[in-house]
């Protein structure tokens, strides 16, 4: 699987040409802090690891779970993926018109492709728009919609998932839902970027985010994950808040909370799932049935090929270290998850800030 962009199917992206501008150096600090997502010394590994899962299917119909391992990377798995678009509201009452979604900071697209299969399901094809600062991400995420048959209802942008509406696709445009997994532990000015978001969606829309977030415990006793972690390689990366400053950022941009659930429990379950299946050198449980409706004969390279697929081809061979940071700050209980349904406050009591920075 190559990373040149085919012909007849490429990204839409932009880049800010104003020299020194503000917004230039805001790409320049977003792109070094992404860098260690997919690197280029390790797109030959990844690369073949998706070229071996792709020929083992027919065309256009390798299963959304195959791709688990690479799908799923934020804390939960697919588990919390579940939990996502169960709060997202995805089908209207007493309709079955499809909701227009934005994706920022999609990676490779895991969360639309689930999202577009699960809705398919259940009789309606929403779209999806995915944006993300990786040209890299973008370039595999398109491939990967291809090969799961679900391109037509998923676009994917190259731009920054902060400023949506700077990209040339999609000024004007506004969306039913913004889903994000993710991103804002990324992101120093959060209200700034939520006030993107909030601008983004229609009136009636809602933004659903998932995030890890620092406990009232660890920031009670100065603790924090050791690093490195998923999301930070540097003290300067990490923007892991506390829930608190989490729900100041949404009240200044414009958001009420309408659902707030924790879900550090499940995840930790997950955790040790995950690490149950890493000691028996079994398929880790993120990856769900991988087999999809390939014939017995090829029974062997899917299965072989779906495990193969393992998040040291995104994060290289630092992420046995992450996870194992990962799981002392959950048992600690310096680290929790939590999932938002927020809505917009109406116009009059709508309060907001500047310009997202990092």
């Amino acid at each position: 699987m190559s990373h040149e962009r085919p012909e007849n199917e490429m990204t839409e992206n932009y880049r800010e040409d104003e020299p020194g501008g503000s917004t230039s150096r805001h790409l320049k600090m977003a792109c070094d802090q992404v860098s260690h997502y997919a690197s280029t010394s390790r797109h030959a590994a990844l690369n073949s690891a998706l070229e071996a899962l792709l020929s083992a299917y027919p065309p256009s119909e390798v299963p959304v779970t195959a791709l688990a391992g690479l799908d799923q990377l934020h804390l939960g798995g697919v588990g919390d993926t579940h939990e996502l678009l169960a709060l997202a509201k995805l089908q209207k009452p007493s309709s079955f018109t499809p909701l227009k979604i934005l994706e920022p900071g999609a990676g490779l697209g895991g969360l639309a492709r689930h999202l577009v299969s699960q809705s398919a399901r259940n009789g309606v094809q929403h779209h999806v728009t995915t944006l993300d600062l990786s040209d890299s991400l973008c370039q595999v995420a398109i491939a990967l919609n291809r090969a799961t048959g679900l391109s037509e209802h998923i676009r994917v942008l190259e731009g920054d998932a902060c400023y949506p509406e700077l990209h040339p696709a999609l000024p004007g445009r506004r969306f039913d839902r913004v889903l994000s997994q993710h991103l804002l532990v990324h992101l120093s000015d959060k209200p700034g970027v939520l006030k993107q978001w909030h601008d983004c969606l229609e009136d009636d829309g809602y933004l659903i985010l998932h995030e890890p977030v620092l406990s009232v415990q660890a920031q009670a006793f100065g603790e924090r994950p050791e690093l490195p972690v998923p999301w930070a390689l540097t003290t300067r990366a990490d923007q892991l808040a506390t829930c608190e400053e989490l729900h100041e950022a949404m009240a200044n941009s414009g958001f009420e909370v309408d659902t707030h659930v924790e879900l550090t429990d499940q995840v930790l379950a997950w955790q040790a799932r995950r690490q149950q299946h890493a000691r028996s050198s079994h398929q880790s449980d993120n990856a769900g049935d991988p087999l999809g409706s390939c014939d017995a004969q090829e029974l062997s390279n899917a299965m072989l090929a779906a495990r193969a697929l393992t998040p040291e081809l995104i994060f290289g061979p630092t992420f046995a270290l992450m996870q194992r940071n990962i799981a002392q700050a959950l048992e600690a209980g310096w680290l929790e998850v939590h999932l938002w349904r927020l809505r917009k406050r109406p116009a009059q009591h709508a309060s907001g800030t500047g310009r997202p920075h990092l």
